[in-house]
């Protein structure tokens, strides 16, 4: 019996694609290549923090939608 409530397939891929991103944007290699004057790094923490909450914004309007329409 688990004490956990389960967790839907879409946000496990929402996570787990954050969590990929992530861990490529903190490679050592992107401190290194610099793009614009802004090392990799920078832009790709920038667009993790301005593209993860609108995608998940995204898939919430998309899923209460569909709730709404069952």
């Amino acid at each position: 019996m688990s004490h956990f409530f389960t967790m839907p397939a879409g946000d496990r891929r929402y996570l787990l694609a954050i969590l990929i991103f992530a861990f490529i944007s903190f490679l050592p290699w992107t401190k290194n290549i610099y793009f614009a004057g802004m090392a990799l790094f920078g832009w790709l923490m920038a667009a993790l923090m301005v593209f993860s909450p609108t995608i998940a914004l995204i898939y919430l309007l998309r899923e209460q939608k569909r709730r709404r329409q069952s």
